[in-house]
């Protein structure tokens, strides 16, 4: 498959890394060449040239390509140059966009008359993930797997709680409505065997079906809290997506830090309250009650900022905690500082553009990055390896555990005595493997 891809920005550098690893054709433009000078990912050429210029498109084979994807920072500059890629003989494109009015289904149809397959919005999927970290607050990030028939849950454990010191084969014995397909525990993501035991502060990565998430709750110790006040820091374009999410179930009060913003917000947002004044001055923050707000949002341009935000939430007593973190380097430290859940942008685009990706190259893998493993919807084909015997006799590769499957039409976790049928949908969590490589156990 070539895949051709405009913008070596995050986004851009991301993706590229993930499909160079799978051996497809990949070329990278990027309109200067210290952008690409620094990589070095495996089968991937670079192009220098703007993607708006014919000249450049064609010098990078877009009229041969499958795909033709631009995620340059300037939305007008994606849609023309998918228009142009398209014109000149590009399959499919995909273009980054900074405007929910383009996802309405009427205009979508639009672009996809003049060249453009698909519209990917980042805001859109960062309020998204903010609205699933605020319904469900005692998890750590939540996750639609199997069209919904399934989720992944990660959930910090406490000392004390009841699946603490527990072997995970005793654990399965007693509780089969969940798998427990990775601990995080410091800076090492383990794939487990039946032998391995959660400890205290572990980041446990559960697969359950909707119906028993309370199951992976009760035995994390978690509370079920009742949240209704929202606190959102900044006025960007992901806070107002957050807040179409949310406002039909909380109450939501935006603080912006002059009232220009204010005033934007008071009119894309009428359901919202609006509050001026410095975030980071703990008396303002007090006089807004803080202290008495179930959850606290942080999506200011700096990382760091909203980090320390978080921070300061949690001393007042904010049970929820959010932080936009788009600094990559910032997310394994806002997790090791008990801030709550992470949102970042960039990695939901790549990964939401990667599973299109997938999706028009027929494979019947759908994978999206966690921060050290992988996860894979992968169909078992009829005669496939992993259809042979029950799982525990398998052999899998280390570093791949089968987390849940969905089997006519109905989402259940997997234990070392069941045998996968043609048919089913298994969710695959793997390191340190291609796709491709997993996927070969599930294909005749």
């Amino acid at each position: 498959m070539k895949i051709i891809i405009a913008g070596a920005a995050e986004v851009g550098t991301h993706l590229a890394k993930l499909l160079s690893s799978e051996n497809m054709d990949v070329t990278l433009m990027a309109e200067h060449a210290e952008q690409v000078s620094q990589l070095t990912f495996l089968n991937l050429m670079t192009v220098v040239g703007s993607p708006t210029s014919i000249a450049s498109l064609k010098e990078a084979e877009v009229p041969k390509a499958d795909l033709f994807i631009a995620v340059t920072p300037n939305e007008s500059v994606n849609i023309h140059a998918c228009i142009l890629a398209a014109n000149l003989g590009a399959r499919r494109t995909v273009a980054r966009i900074d405007s929910y009015e383009m996802q309405q289904p009427a205009n979508r149809e639009f672009y996809r008359k003049i060249g453009i397959s698909r519209l990917v919005y980042p805001e859109m999927l960062g309020g998204e993930a903010v609205a699933q970290a605020i319904r469900r607050p005692w998890a750590r990030m939540s996750f639609d797997l199997c069209d919904g028939q399934l989720l992944l849950l990660t959930v910090k454990v406490y000392d004390g709680a009841p699946i603490v010191g527990q072997k995970l084969m005793d654990i399965g014995k007693e509780h089969s409505q969940y798998h427990i397909a990775a601990i995080k525990r410091g800076e090492e993501l383990i794939i487990p065997s039946g032998q391995d035991e959660v400890l205290g502060n572990d980041i446990v990565y559960f697969v359950v079906a909707p119906e028993h998430t309370e199951s992976v709750r009760m035995i994390c110790g978690k509370r079920d809290r009742n949240l209704k006040r929202v606190v959102i820091m900044g006025g960007s374009r992901l806070g107002i997506q957050a807040s179409h999410f949310l406002s039909d179930h909380y109450d939501i009060l935006f603080v912006v830090p002059n009232r220009q913003i204010a005033e934007h917000l008071m009119e894309r947002v009428p359901e919202a309250k609006v509050e001026h004044g410095d975030s980071s001055d703990m008396q303002f923050l007090n006089e807004l009650g803080l202290h008495s707000t179930d959850a606290f949002v942080a999506l200011g341009d700096d990382s760091g900022n909203n980090v320390l935000a978080c921070l300061t939430a949690k001393k007042l007593g904010v049970g929820k905690t959010v932080a936009e973190v788009e600094d990559v380097a910032y997310i394994a430290l806002a997790a090791n500082l008990n801030i709550g859940s992470t949102i970042n942008k960039k990695l939901l685009t790549a990964s939401s553009i990667y599973q299109l990706l997938l999706d028009a190259d027929k494979t019947s893998a759908k994978c999206f990055s966690l921060v050290d493993a992988e996860v894979a919807d992968l169909v078992a084909q009829p005669g496939s390896r992993i259809t042979q015997r029950p799982v525990k006799e398998l052999s899998l590769p280390r570093g791949i555990t089968l987390g849940g499957m969905v089997r006519d039409g109905k989402g259940q976790t997997i234990t070392g005595d069941t045998q996968l049928q043609p048919g089913d949908h298994v969710v695959v969590i793997y390191m340190n493997e291609k796709i491709s490589h997993v996927e070969r156990l599930f294909l005749k």
